[in-house]
């Protein structure tokens, strides 16, 4: 009498002893006279393809990385929509043109527009 395990036994199916009739854990070992070895059983271990990488690899990897967060939160933080009309190209500015207004350059002169509301005081 030798200690097997269950889980490459012919007599175990589903975690249940046909021979003694009792449930079993399969892989545990245990003195047992009625053990066929069943080759069926046993799961084929495939290879899985790895690809390594050295440690100076992945610093670089690492750096490289930090340094495009680092870009990319400078982008954010630069105020690039607080540009004028003027450094962006949108139009023709001449500084003695009627109605231009340097601080507002698209919109121009607002003195045109009237309002009918009334100042509660």
């Amino acid at each position: 009498m030798f200690k097997v395990r269950c889980n490459v036994c012919s007599n175990e199916k589903g975690g249940f002893c046909t021979i003694k009739k009792v449930k079993v854990h399969a892989n545990k070992k245990r003195k047992c006279d009625d053990y066929i070895y069943d080759s069926s059983k046993l799961k084929v271990k495939k290879k899985i393809p790895t690809v390594r990488i050295g440690y100076a690899e992945e610093q670089d990897d690492r750096r490289r990385a930090k340094e495009h967060l680092k870009e990319l939160k400078r982008l954010v933080n630069t105020k690039q929509g607080q540009k004028t009309a003027q450094n962006l190209g949108l139009g023709d500015f001449d500084s003695t043109a009627v109605g231009t207004n340097i601080k507002h350059p698209l919109t121009g002169d607002l003195s045109r527009f009237t309002t009918t509301a009334s100042k509660k005081d």
